[in-house]
């Protein structure tokens, strides 16, 4: 029997939103395309893709009520005009400008936020007894909010006065954001002053505290969870080296305890904190207690991809010293590229003229878009 399928393909599975909500100069886009398999030739009328965004927040006292709100509805045409496709597969690409904000995707126990492509393909029904004229597809989206140009320091760092004499304790979080099941390595940095002897007790937490808003019930609600993290050392006290510490520690992943990812969302807001506790043994034989919090932000993902430059190293050749890319050295890197596109956006022989063309021009722009970097000697040159 005659069959036909039509799907929606993302060039990036996580759209990345950068800088703060209230920056409405900051333009996102969210790339894709529809894909069409078909095993006869048909006429398309019209393809129509819906961008629809809704948070949720539940309050179980009302019966399982819902405060709900659309974010966003937007419907975006793909093709107004009726073309002929022969049969194989065939794809039309789309961009869809994101305003900045948009909220990011959120799982919570009492709210979330979510995201999702519909896509609707005018058809024409080759017999008259077949009633199908519209082709449905569907997929979700996932959006992740990069942290700010003033978050995107590799480190967090802290001075505490430890006493009269000009002891200062440095901390030094090696990290300024995380991600659930990862490491984050610790530093503590004494000066002579301090006359610090050791450590006896090191706790390290991460405070996450979720605020939910109901506005069409006029309340809040307010969890706070406070999370352990354990050390890579067993001992509980250290001795100093050097007026030197450090320590590694390890934030649960989704398997053990669920950790939220921080929000910007008005209704739904999560943040966390790093709270160190510290009980030092001083030389003179006095006990100090230190309370230290320093907030910091869990994502979903890892971001080092959108916040790092392209690596560059050194080139092979015997009269000429200079650099290319990493990524350019690499041939497996330009033909898996090379694959990907074919899967994406496949261009088939088979179809008219017009179709090759249009889908020519596709491939070169999205050619354009998933190249890796320029060589280095092209840059200088």
């Amino acid at each position: 029997m005659f069959r036909k399928s039509v799907s929606i393909d993302l060039v990036e599975p996580v759209v990345c939103l950068r800088g703060q909500p209230k920056d409405k100069q900051t333009i996102n886009i969210l790339r894709g395309a529809v894909r069409l398999q078909l095993s006869h030739s048909i006429m398309i009328h019209s393809i129509n893709i819906q961008f629809v965004g809704i948070s949720k927040t539940l309050w179980p006292e009302a019966s399982q009520h819902w405060d709900k709100h659309i974010l966003v509805d937007s419907i975006i045409p793909v093709c107004k005009n009726s073309v002929l496709l022969k049969k194989g597969t065939h794809s039309f690409p789309f961009e869809i400008l994101l305003s900045n904000a948009l909220s990011e995707s959120i799982e919570c126990g009492l709210g979330n936020v979510r995201y999702k492509l519909l896509c609707q393909v005018h058809v024409k029904p080759r017999f008259i007894f077949i009633n199908k004229p519209v082709l449905h597809a569907q997929r979700p989206v996932v959006l992740m909010r990069l942290p700010t140009l003033e978050s995107q320091q590799q480190c967090i760092t802290q001075t505490h006065v430890i006493n009269d004499h000009g002891g200062q304790l440095t901390l030094v979080i090696e990290k300024s954001h995380l991600m659930p099941g990862t490491c984050i390595p610790i530093s503590f940095h004494f000066s002579p002053s301090c006359n610090v002897h050791a450590v006896e007790q090191i706790d390290v937490k991460l405070i996450e505290r979720q605020k939910y808003r109901a506005p069409s019930k006029q309340t809040n609600r307010i969890l706070h969870h406070e999370i352990a993290l354990s050390s890579s050392s067993s001992s509980s006290a250290a001795v100093l080296s050097d007026n030197e510490l450090r320590s590694v520690y390890v934030v649960p992943d989704k398997h053990t305890i669920q950790v939220r990812a921080s929000t910007s969302h008005p209704n739904i807001r999560v943040r966390h904190w790093i709270q160190i506790y510290l009980r030092l043994e001083l030389k003179d034989q006095t006990i100090k207690d230190l309370q230290m919090d320093a907030p910091i932000s869990v994502l979903l993902a890892s971001v080092d991809d959108y916040l790092n430059l392209p690596v560059y190293t050194s080139k092979s050749s015997n009269n000429n010293n200079a650099l290319s890319t990493a990524l350019s050295t690499t041939p497996s890197t330009s033909s898996s590229s090379s694959v990907w596109l074919q899967k994406l956006y496949p261009i088939k022989q088979n179809n008219s003229s017009s179709i090759d063309i249009y889908s020519n021009h596709n491939h070169s722009l999205m050619r354009l878009i998933t190249a890796p970097p320029p060589l280095y000697e092209d840059i200088i040159s």
